[in-house]
């Protein structure tokens, strides 16, 4: 569940950087990171005033989400009534921070989510709006959400608040020490958990008079919320003087500033030990004091209560850089929704850096060497550089690296700064030690960690040198110090110009003049000009920069890990050319056609993501001939040349979404070539020898059983199968006690090559004949959908027919064979049937009812083409081994551009049960164990096992373009799932040599849950019906192949059981035309046979004997 934001508002004190603010929200939306609705309305709001408070910033803002609610509702004037419904969010910016030049609430976290859909760096915004949006006000009633973001905040994931019957106000606090509440703001409460006070850095009694059973206190953790009708009596006060001074209403009347603090101002004065007149004295000036009077008379009636969160934790941001460091080198509570890392978002070698170090968004180049307790956030670095202990570098590039060579660099902060002077923008360095108080005065405090008067001595830099003559003592410190060079008249001023500072006596002399002589500046001083726009953009910059990197680590190192979040961001945030860049350059540059496949995959990803949703789906067809030349290309071997000539045509494809998404599914189909010349290096295991050819006219007939995958399938798919690696458990199977697929091939006195569907069965009457006369009549056999492809695909692939050739192909025919072939094929299992057994594309469809079953397949077979390859081989003379043409089908289906992996000529051309394994490797080779079983078992399998026609077919045209596009994507789901696949095959076979009925029924429920992850949307609804009827009385079920819709096969409890599952499944509602087989496992396997002239004789595909 997640909170349904009705407006998201981010409050800043400098106007300077709203634009700049809103800009981050707004990519906050894209790449959603504001919950699954994200809100219709992010804005941030510039306080009218510098020095508001968090107070009347919240009035401020209050004012200004209910504006633009009453306008989308069509008010003329603001309205409180559209506060009764809305869900609103406020988080304060705050005070500025010493240690990130954007503020606590964009100071980035060590935090990698590989889950995110975009990925991103992690601020404290980040994790705030997490917290807020799917822990801490799930289940809330509609009202505003006061959320401040100095703070580090922990929030288990049901933190048990209880929101029945709530009115008035309620405060969020969080467990804390008593110690640690010394310096922070305490609850006081009743027994009804009603808030009688807030403390203050109060005294030890006071502390302990808060303090829970178990000693525990619960801390102020800058968090409120505001039922609506309380939210619409704060809103009303902003008319009222001095109150309106809060609002840019005021501002823009002339109202004079006022200052308020929304715990101290606002929510105290609902607290049940509070009196108006002591807490109307308890204001400052007075305008505070008449500005509390209305605030008691609009609120003070509302209950205050209080919900502390146990498991839940709250680090104040402060000014110390020792606590700053320690934070993010420390992992946050269990509670937290985010783990830290020791580097997150960067490129470095991790070996270079000791454990208790972090490193976030930076490029780390050569060895940089961080000791531990060190942090480095947004740098370029290039090596050698060591950084020692307690260090924190931020904001440096590349070129600052030499000025660090050799410096002692340790317990120190070094920072570099965009700040715009006016119109004029320049980079500015800081330097502090780790343990630098900004705020004492010289005399009591240190720089560099040493006393002043020792840096002064070592330096030579004077008093004078800092602080004007009237500057106060007591106000003599860090802060005001005009210690950092801005500019110079003469030179240009660099890192050198601070790090100076750090050096011996010796050298320092040398360094004062020129510091002398620039215009420098006090951090006091610097913090009004930094550019928060230029820092963010350049750390976005730097981001992608080091992304580019990981594109480069993970194509070229075959790493597990996913691109698509880094290029969903890439092209919401307009880096999308340099991440094509990067792609081209891996592509044509990495000498191989894996890494290139998988870098032309990415490519389309981008595309994709670039049409935004927009254009129409993501597959369809890729043989535009605009993109002919470039595929011509990397056909011919030239992968230089084609990403090259492809990145060129893509130019043209820029405009809009539709073309983007035609560009990407050509991308895909460049991928599909490589992955096509990959998989044919499977060739070199096809040995094929010289057998007796067969008299004319004399048929070569081959039948072969179905298969039923147990486990395993999909990981034998390309490029999966050779990236991955695979394992599938197979069954070779008769259905309902025959063979159902097969083909035969004959010699003919006609030097030409004619091709024949029959109906069901080799009995069956002819449904589409083809005759090839030509060898431009084969040229479109690599179109799936041309008449008679498989077939034509098979002479190729056998080399019973060259091509290209000079020599025709009746020349070809007459000289090789004395003559020409005729090829029958048929198949008696369904379209759809997941079996493996349709026949050929090649007859557009236009096939009869089979007399057995309901309809002819119309889908490419492995099957199939195993039973074609053997017959057509054995017709020619040649013998080929059952090794030889499992890996011969796989060379055809590439050439004939299906794709397709190898477990269905395994499962139907080698006999009984048996394990393929394939290796992560190239070229690709298919291992096949015949799997032992007990004496009996297979007996015992037949009787148990059964197949179910769903009477759905499967209609999953682009199903495998979405696996292998998952998994070029490297989804985490994706991988981890092919190693699920492969575990659980070895597994399976290992419940086989077992004779475990039971066992083996679990790996096929598990191996349907695979499935439908790999392959999302393949279970109907119908099917999934069917599955619910029968699971009391089955082991385990699954549909067969790639599932939605064909054949459901059952491992039932009970042996024999096909009349009793169809009288259950007769009697369930809704689902359509099923019919159930028998199946019995087939030991034997395709059987090969020479037979006479008639093809009228030639015996049933079921009945023959190999020879």
């Amino acid at each position: 569940m997640a909170a349904e934001w009705s407006v998201v508002l981010l409050t800043c004190q400098r106007g300077g950087c709203v634009s700049a603010f809103q800009r981050e929200l707004e990519a906050r939306r894209l790449r959603g990171g504001l919950g699954p609705r994200p809100p219709p309305l992010l804005l941030a709001v510039e306080d009218p005033w510098a020095r508001l408070g968090s107070g009347g910033a919240t009035l401020n803002a209050l004012l200004v989400a209910a504006e633009h609610l009453s306008a989308r509702a069509g008010c003329t004037v603001v309205s409180s009534d559209v506060l009764r419904e809305a869900r609103i969010l406020i988080l304060h910016m705050g005070r500025d921070f010493s240690f990130d030049d954007c503020g606590r609430a964009f100071t980035c976290l060590p935090v990698e989510e590989p889950g995110a859909p975009a990925e991103a760096l992690v601020c404290n915004l980040d994790s705030l709006l997490g917290t807020m949006t799917h822990r801490l006000c799930v289940g809330s009633p509609p009202g505003v959400w006061v959320c401040s973001t100095d703070m580090l905040l922990t929030v288990p994931l049901a933190p048990g608040i209880d929101w029945d019957g709530f009115q008035g106000v309620r405060v969020i606090a969080v467990p804390g020490s008593q110690v640690y509440a010394r310096n922070h703001g305490v609850y006081l409460t009743d027994e009804q958990g009603l808030v009688c006070d807030i403390i203050y850095k109060g005294t030890e009694a006071q502390i302990q008079q808060c303090a829970g059973p178990d000693g525990t206190v619960p801390l102020v953790c800058g968090v409120v919320f505001f039922s609506s009708d309380a939210a619409e009596q704060l809103l009303a006060t902003h008319v009222i003087p001095p109150l309106d001074a809060c609002t840019y209403m005021g501002l823009d009347s002339g109202a004079p500033p006022i200052q308020l603090s929304l715990f101290f101002d606002i929510v105290l004065c609902m607290a049940g030990g509070m009196t108006e007149e002591d807490f109307v004295k308890g204001g400052g000036d007075a305008s505070v004091r008449s500005a509390r009077s209305v605030l008691w008379t609009a609120l003070h009636t509302f209950p205050l209560s209080m919900a502390c969160i146990p498991d839940a934790s709250y680090d104040y941001m402060t000014t110390s850089a020792s606590d700053h460091i320690r934070s993010l080198t420390l992992l946050p509570g269990s509670a937290s929704h985010l783990r830290f890392c020791k580097t997150a978002h960067s490129h470095v070698d991790p070996c270079l850096l000791e454990d208790g170090s972090s490193v976030t968004n930076c490029l780390l180049e050569g060895a940089v060497r961080l000791a531990a307790g060190s942090v480095i956030q947004h740098c370029h670095l290039q090596g050698p550089l060591e950084i020692g202990p307690g260090c924190l570098l931020s904001g440096l590039t590349a070129g600052s690296s030499p000025a660090l060579r050799g410096c002692p660099l340790r317990d120190i902060v070094l920072q570099g700064h965009h700040v715009r002077l006016h119109d004029l923008p320049c980079r500015v360095f800081t330097l502090t030690g780790r343990l630098d108080d900004w705020q004492s005065p010289a005399e009591e405090a240190t720089y560099l960690n040493a006393p002043w008067a020792e840096f002064f001595l070592r330096t030579g830099i004077r008093e004078g040198d800092l602080w004007d003559a009237e500057t106060p003592r007591r106000s003599r410190c860090l802060l005001s110090a005009r210690l950092f060079p801005v500019l110079h008249a003469c030179e240009a001023l660099g890192l050198e110009d601070v790090l100076w500072l750090l050096a011996p006596a010796a050298v320092a002399g040398k360094r004062l003049a020129r510091w002398r002589a620039a215009w420098r500046m006090s951090w006091q001083e610097l913090l009004p000009c930094l550019d928060k726009a230029a820092e963010l953009g350049a750390r976005r910059t730097l981001f992608f920069l080091q992304g580019q990197r990981k594109v480069r680590r993970v194509l070229l190192g075959r790493r597990d890990s996913s691109l698509l979040p880094l290029t969903r961001s890439a092209v919401h945030e307009g880096y999308h050319e340099a991440v094509l860049g990067t792609l081209d350059e891996v592509a044509s540059t990495a000498g191989d056609a894996g890494i290139a496949a998988r870098a032309l995959a990415c490519i389309a990803d981008v595309l994709g993501c670039m049409a935004r949703g927009e254009g129409g789906l993501r597959s369809g067809p890729a043989a535009n001939r605009e993109w002919a030349v470039a595929f011509g290309r990397l056909e011919s071997g030239d992968i230089t040349g084609g990403v090259r000539e492809l990145a060129a045509e893509r130019q043209k494809w820029m405009s809009r979404p539709a073309l983007l998404l035609r560009a990407a599914r050509h991308y895909e189909g460049a991928e599909q070539i490589l992955i096509r010349q990959a998989v044919m290096s499977s060739c070199q295991f096809v040995t094929v020898g010289q057998a007796e050819l067969p008299p004319l006219g004399h048929w070569v007939q081959v039948a072969c059983p179905a298969r039923l995958d147990l486990s395993g399938g999909w990981s034998d798919t390309p490029p999966i199968t050779y990236e991955h690696g695979g394992a599938v458990v197979d069954v070779a199977v008769l259905v309902d006690g025959c063979r159902p697929i097969g083909a035969r091939v004959r010699r003919i006195n006609e030097p030409e090559l004619r091709l024949v569907s029959l109906g069901g069965s080799p009995r069956s009457e002819a449904v589409v004949e083809l005759v090839c006369r030509e060898l431009e009549h084969l040229q479109d056999y690599c179109q799936p959908h041309a008449p008679g492809a498989l077939l034509k695909a098979a002479f190729i692939c056998t080399q019973v027919v060259q091509l290209p050739s000079q020599k025709p192909l009746q020349a070809q025919l007459r000289e090789g064979f004395g003559g020409g072939f005729e090829v029958h094929t048929w198949s008696k299992l369904p379209h759809g049937s997941g079996l493996a057994g349709s026949p050929s594309s090649q007859w557009h469809g236009q096939c009869l009812a089979a007399p057995a079953l309901p309809v002819l397949p119309a889908g490419t077979s492995s099957i199939l083409a195993g039973a074609v390859m053997a017959s057509l081989y054995r017709a020619a003379g040649k013998a080929a081994s059952t090794e030889s043409l499992i890996h011969a089908v796989l060379h055809l289906e590439q050439r004939l551009t299906t794709g397709g992996g190898w477990q269905d000529q395994v499962g139907g051309l080698v006999p009984g049960i048996k394990i393929g394994r394939s290796k992560a490797q190239l070229p690709l080779r298919v291992e096949v164990e015949k799997i032992p079983v007990p004496s009996g078992f297979t007996q015992t399998l037949n009787d148990h096992l059964l197949l179910v026609y769903t009477g759905k077919t499967r209609l999953a045209r682009n199903l495998l373009q979405d696996v292998v596009r998952n998994w070029y994507a490297r989804l985490p789901s994706a991988v981890q799932n092919a190693d699920a696949l492969v575990s659980n095959a070895e597994e399976c076979a290992q419940a086989l040599r077992q004779g475990n009925l039971p066992l083996v029924g679990e790996c096929l429920d598990r191996y349907w849950q695979q499935k439908k992850c790999m392959a999302p949307g393949c279970e109907p609804r119908a099917v999934g019906r069917m599955m619910d009827v029968l699971r009391p009385y089955v082991y385990g079920q699954c549909l067969a192949g790639a599932g939605g819709g064909g054949f459901l096969y059952v491992l039932t409890k009970a042996p024999r059981q096909k009349e009793a599952l169809h009288q259950i499944l007769a009697k369930t509602e809704g689902l359509g035309n099923f019919s159930i087989h028998s199946i019995e496992v087939d030991t034997d396997g395709f059987s090969v046979e020479v037979v006479g002239c008639d093809q009228k004789d030639s015996a049933h595909p079921g009945e023959g004997r190999a020879v």
